[in-house]
């Protein structure tokens, strides 16, 4: 007994020293830049205008980064999220379509509404809790007068059932019996949850399709792309303008609203609409008022919005305004944003861009952080911030209201306000730390057409001003970099750097539902008025194949790049049969699409088509897409086709502002980045899942299922 007493001991001290000695995994830091390019940074690299970068891949690993197919921001992201395809992660466009009425709707998340309280009792109870306290105090103050007991009942109760009406009334009035509810789609587990339950800490900032923020151990959260404007939309702005029969906008692709002004001089009333009423029946929109004053020597505005003014110069953009909707006397939303005066002579053109939640006073159920408060104590520290998922304003330089000045203004103050914050994460003591920055994406989407010469919309003018940009883009991101490196080189952490894909040129447009129809895939009805489409009309419910006979189509084109067959027994009208029929189309619609010419250029505008068994493991065959379509250089799916469009030509010329996508572009073209301060064994190019189990080995912690990636050493 003796003998085994004192092995158990040796053993056990063994196993303590072990344990204490034990090298700790160190920090790491993944830093991730939406729709960084490889090709561009490997050129910028060379040219030596991204130090920080060039120095990180000589002393560690670089490598062009593979996409998800197809190679969009929400996908990608959530394959880098979950370790798993975009087939299991179910997250596989911007877009998806409902089988049942063929209407889109947003892929990542799923709206609903639950009951506030009791519901639709909330009247009841609030008008019983009157009436019973009506019924108290006047019962007990009439005996306090000695009033008979009798006469004192029946007047409490006359008095308890009248002030019960109206509180019962008041009640329906202010207090809501439901509540709007959003609920991501995303399946898989992010690796900073499963890290949190094995001990570690984590802190992880504006990684996409994070909204609404989910309860996390032993960490904090900040939502990123997928967090709405007030409007509850992506971004709605704003555009007062006293110009009479103003041209509303080039393309009419993403919405702003136009709020026409009664006169161009003096005091001129108007009014801020704010967001749906999706807690009482009226009104459908909460709006605000708003005065604008022109000054008598027209060099300036004065904006007035509740106790608030604001005065501006041509040229100028306002700090943070407060914007607060009331829904009832008890029901308030509180706003922030920003106003760009633009011009006051001749006309006056006022420009608000989205109106963000508050962070410091967020309505209860919108979580966009996790804990619940966070958003609002790093307002408290770092003062106002953008909460929108889409930070940087696209709308009004692609709708034709802002240049590019104004565009990149409003960037240059987007990233400075992250500065603070970001440089105060890089040096808190969590163990995983990731933020994602997303202005190199929205700066490749509206300046490619001063990158390439031969782009429809080059402007050699413009171009010696900006043509610069993207890069200019680069070396902002470099120096966000630098600040990574030089604390890792302090602490011992490791570091990843990368985007979740690349970017290209967008020359020419494809109109797929228009080829379909062609082609006698999709029957179109005659004598049906088809409007223009834009992205309004999605969360406006609007109508979608008004002119489509489903009796006589066989497929359809939705999304960015996805073909769907009208499969029998799936979609609500499908003709196509299961089986032979429908792997016989497939396989049809895919030769045919991949051997299309555009007789203008002499091209293939179509690089493959993939069918979602080549492109995925597993996945849901009532959601997933039949067919993705993967475009060569140059091309993109049209915005009208992703939103069921039928144009009147297959091919059309991309002059606009909006001029650089990956969105439907082979993976191959659009490679993104990976880097590491740690020199890494490879034998090919890194794909985007492999992220995944590379950082939960590095803390020595399973991955909870199979993933589509491997550990990069």
């Amino acid at each position: 007994m003796k003998k085994q007493s004192i092995l158990f001991t040796i053993a056990l001290t063994l196993v303590c020293f072990g344990a204490a000695g034990a090298e700790q995994p160190s920090k790491m830091m993944v830093i991730g830049f939406d729709g960084v390019d490889a090709r561009l940074t490997e050129q910028w690299m060379d040219a030596g205008e991204l130090p920080n970068l060039a120095r990180l891949r000589d002393e560690g690993t670089f490598s062009h980064l593979r996409p998800t197919i197809p190679p969009q921001t929400p996908v990608s992201w959530s394959t880098f999220s979950t370790g798993i395809d975009p087939g299991r992660t179910g997250i596989f466009d911007f877009l998806r379509r409902d089988p049942a009425t063929y209407y889109p709707v947003f892929a990542a998340i799923d709206e609903g509404t639950a009951p506030f309280l009791l519901g639709e009792h909330n009247g009841w109870l609030a008008g019983g809790v009157v009436a019973l306290l009506v019924i108290g105090i006047s019962f007990g103050l009439m005996l306090l007068f000695r009033v008979k007991r009798w006469i004192a009942f029946v007047i409490a109760i006359a008095s308890g059932l009248v002030f019960g009406h109206l509180g019962r009334v008041w009640a329906e009035a202010n207090i809501p019996s439901q509540r709007p509810t959003v609920e991501s789609r995303q399946s898989g587990t992010p690796m900073w949850e499963v890290l949190g339950k094995a001990g570690f800490s984590t802190r992880v900032v504006h990684v996409p399709v994070t909204f609404p923020a989910h309860e996390l151990e032993n960490g904090h959260l900040l939502s990123g792309l997928g967090v709405p404007d007030i409007s509850a939309r992506v971004g709605k702005p704003f555009f007062f303008t006293s110009e009479l029969d103003f041209n509303r906008s080039r393309s009419n692709e993403f919405s702003i609203e136009v709020v026409q002004l009664e006169d161009n001089r003096g005091v001129i009333e108007t009014e801020i609409v704010g967001p749906p009423n999706k807690l009482f029946d009226e009104p459908p929109y909460i709006s605000i008022p708003m005065t604008v004053e022109v000054a008598e020597d027209r060099q300036s505005v004065e904006l007035r919005v509740g106790s608030q003014e604001v005065t501006l110069r041509p040229g100028e953009w306002s700090d943070w305004v407060e914007f607060d909707f009331p829904f009832s006397s008890l029901v308030t939303v509180h706003g922030i944003s920003r106003f760009h005066l633009f011009s006051v002579e001749p006309e006056v053109k006022i420009y608000l861009s989205p109106i963000n939640f508050d962070p410091r006073n967020l309505p209860p159920g919108f979580d966009i952080s996790h804990p619940t408060d966070w958003a609002g104590e790093l307002a408290e520290i770092y003062g106002p911030y953008k909460t929108i998922g889409w930070q940087i304003d696209t709308w009004a330089i692609s709708e034709g209201f802002a240049d590019e000045k104004t565009f990149w203004d409003d960037l240059e103050w987007t990233v400075a306000q992250y500065r603070p914050m970001y440089r105060d994460f890089l040096a808190s003591d969590d163990d995983l730390f990731i933020q994602v920055f997303e202005f190199p994406d929205r700066v490749g989407h509206v300046f490619f057409r001063l990158e390439d010469p031969e782009h429809p919309a080059y402007d050699p003018e413009l171009a010696e001003e900006w043509g610069d940009s993207i890069l200019r883009a680069y070396k902002i991101m470099d120096e966000l970099v630098g600040e990574a490196m030089a604390l890792s080189a302090t602490n011992g952490s490791e570091l990843i750097v990368m985007s979740d894909h690349g970017f290209s040129t967008w020359r020419w447009t494809v109109n797929y539902n228009t080829w379909l129809a062609e082609n006698g895939y999709l029957a179109l009805r005659s004598g049906v008025e088809v409007k223009e489409r834009n992205v309004e009309i999605l969360f406006d419910h609007g109508e979608f194949w008004e002119n489509v006979d489903w009796s006589g189509t066989k497929a359809y084109a939705l999304g960015l790049g996805d073909v769907y067959i009208n499969l029998a027994g799936r979609e609500r009208d499908g003709i196509v049969q299961p089986g032979a029929e429908y792997e016989g189309l497939k396989e049809e619609l895919k030769e045919k699409l991949e051997a299309m010419v555009d007789p203008a250029t002499g091209r293939n505008p179509v690089s493959r088509v993939f069918t979602r068994e080549e492109a995925y493991g597993s996945f849901d065959p009532n959601v997933m897409p039949d067919l993705i379509v993967a475009n060569s250089e140059g091309y993109r799916v049209s915005w009208q086709t992703s939103l069921g469009g039928v144009q009147k030509e297959i091919f059309a010329e991309n002059d606009a502002v909006w001029s650089g996508d990956h969105c439907s572009l082979d993976p191959e073209l659009v490679k993104g980045i990976f880097f590491s301060n740690r020199k890494l064994e490879r034998a090919a190019e890194p794909y985007i899942a492999d992220i995944y189990p590379t950082v939960l080995a590095h803390f020595g912690v399973d991955a909870p299922y199979e993933v589509d990636g491997k550990v990069l050493d």
